[in-house]
């Protein structure tokens, strides 16, 4: 009965396990452009289920846009939080929009009407580190986020799994 009981915790195992985002790397700081135009990026990196691992997948992409005051850029998740739908952004414009329900977001994430717009929340910002490397004698600044994902259709950012 032992060995059966632990065969099956062991196969259910994965399905428990908590995994936190990953910090991936996107592109160095000198790609970030100065004139406030947002840029995107997308997040490449391993994807994993309940057993099974899955190298250099697309889960998603982001804008990189300077942030004021800061060395660090702000990074906004390009998926909106009503529905899902990829934000897009026109050069020239002064906000973000989603083409599915017409919700707009001004350039630093947040909704341009306010409660009155579809999606119940801004765009979601994401974690920046900015971390140095030495290459032939030369510093590279590089941008690394925590990509992560949250639910859709909620007030609150709630993580998705």
């Amino acid at each position: 009965m032992t060995p059966l009981v632990a065969g099956i915790a062991a196969f259910l195992s994965p399905l428990f396990r908590r995994t936190k985002p990953p910090l991936v790397r996107v592109a160095t700081l000198t790609q970030v452009p100065s004139d406030g135009v947002p840029r995107l990026f997308p997040i490449v990196t391993d994807q994993e289920d309940a057993w099974n691992r899955y190298p250099d997948r697309r889960v998603g992409a982001i804008y990189l846009l300077p942030a004021p005051d800061e060395q660090k850029p702000l990074a906004l998740a390009a998926k909106c939080p009503h529905a899902g739908c990829f934000i897009g952004y026109a050069p020239g414009d002064d906000r973000f929009l989603c083409p599915c329900h017409t919700s707009a977001f001004w350039l630093d994430g947040e909704r341009v009407s306010g409660d009155e717009e579809v999606s119940p929340r801004g765009m979601d910002p994401l974690e920046v580190e900015l971390r140095e490397e030495t290459i032939d004698g030369e510093t590279i600044v590089e941008v690394w986020v925590k990509y992560q994902d949250f639910q859709t259709g909620h007030k609150e950012r709630i993580p998705t799994a």
